[in-house]
């Protein structure tokens, strides 16, 4: 794929429409753990994904030290709405997403696994910084997360942040609900990077291995955001048990391409569309560890 160190033309969003990711965005996510993916979605496609994410049964826990009961009032998370909601798949699944997540892997082709969204009132904690690998039943790092904004956010709001060139730690391995850095005390001399303001339709990626957070959300507002996760073709599924992960019966050693719940794509989109099927799969929502 042919990259561009020019500023990116971003005057049509349409989701068939191929992202022009830049060399300077595949830099900053290969070398910082995170880059910033402006204008990935145009204002219409991101009131229907928001509507569409509002419209869909909630996960029922809310993840932190105390574990309050889910209350839908305070904080919406959605998880693999993409397995129930043929627009929200085809956002994931369209041109426009699939050539930036592979621009930005430096690879041919990749495959969708996973959405989630967490839609955070003015008020909610601050996240402390984290990896996501350990929660995942993935055998090699490769994963990217486009983390998508849905409304316009201020800094105060609470954008993802990130600790720069963190993956570059490899797998640390931390899934207690406290800030990474207390384990590894190195860790604080790491530049934080991003959480600045964002328009609806914004992008920021980041690795697996980026240790990632955010601030409390000082508001106006609530924050909503939907992550759409990619993985490598060649990625092995090792059977750690997750919730979402768990419902497509997945045998340990072998590749998640091979299954046809988990979309192949490349810098068109689906591969093969035919397989691409999603009327006769029932997903379950329930309990996560993902902060």
């Amino acid at each position: 794929m042919s990259l561009t160190d020019e500023r990116p033309d971003l005057s049509d969003r349409s989701l068939d429409t191929a992202y022009p990711i830049t060399g300077e965005q595949v830099r900053s996510l290969h070398q910082d753990s995170w880059a910033s993916i402006p204008g990935l979605l145009d204002l219409d496609t991101v009131e229907k994904l928001r509507d569409a994410l509002l419209a869909a049964e909630p996960r029922t826990t809310i993840s932190g030290p105390d574990k309050p009961p889910a209350d839908p009032n305070a904080l919406l998370s959605h998880e693999g709405v993409a397995w129930r909601d043929p627009f929200v798949r085809s956002v994931a699944t369209s041109r426009r997403l699939s050539s930036a997540v592979v621009g930005l892997l430096e690879q041919l082709d990749a495959v969708f696994c996973q959405d989630i969204s967490f839609f955070k009132p003015e008020g909610a904690r601050a996240i402390p910084y984290h990896q996501d690998y350990s929660y995942w039943p993935f055998d090699r790092k490769g994963c990217v997360t486009l983390w998508i904004a849905l409304v316009d956010m201020t800094p105060e709001m609470g954008p993802l942040r990130y600790l720069k060139g963190s993956h570059l730690e490899g797998p640390l391995g931390l899934i207690e609900q406290r800030d990474i850095r207390d384990a590894y005390p190195h860790l604080a001399d790491n530049e934080i990077v991003g959480g600045k303001a964002m328009k609806a339709g914004d992008a920021q990626a980041h690795w697996e291995l980026t240790l990632h957070g955010s601030r409390r959300n000082d508001g106006p507002g609530r924050r909503e955001a939907v992550a759409f996760r990619y993985i490598r073709s060649d990625t092995i599924y090792i059977g750690l048990t997750h919730p979402h992960y768990d419902q497509f019966g997945l045998a340990p050693g072998k590749r998640f391409v091979d299954n046809d719940h988990f979309p192949h794509l490349n810098a068109e989109g689906l591969i093969d569309p035919s397989r691409d099927d999603i009327s006769s799969f029932t997903y379950e929502t329930g309990d996560a560890g993902e902060p």
